[in-house]
């Protein structure tokens, strides 16, 4: 297995509680894509250098996981059906 950072920005019109939930479905995410959570860090509300998609601030998050490369592909596109997120980065640890 390959490890992978992930840093997630959630929209802060859904509020910390929906960035906490988001946070348990990336969790539950990885574990279903039959990788491993080995540290993640919920650094809250933080404002962007510039607006994205109308937003100036937002609430991070930063994972660090092991997942099988062959997995990836599956895990980002549910990423990128999710509504709360504004933005995801994953690179490779």
């Amino acid at each position: 297995m390959k490890k992978y950072e992930l840093m997630t920005i959630t929209k802060v019109n859904a509020g910390e509680d929906k960035a906490q939930e988001l946070s348990n479905w990336v969790k539950d995410l990885i574990s279903a894509g039959k990788g491993k959570v080995l540290n993640s860090s919920f650094m809250g509300k933080r404002k962007f250098a510039y607006k994205v998609e109308k937003d100036i601030d937002g609430f991070y998050e930063v994972f660090e996981f092991e997942m099988e490369p062959k997995n990836m592909v599956n895990f980002k596109n549910k990423l990128d059906l999710s509504e709360s997120l504004t933005r995801y980065l994953v690179t490779v640890a």
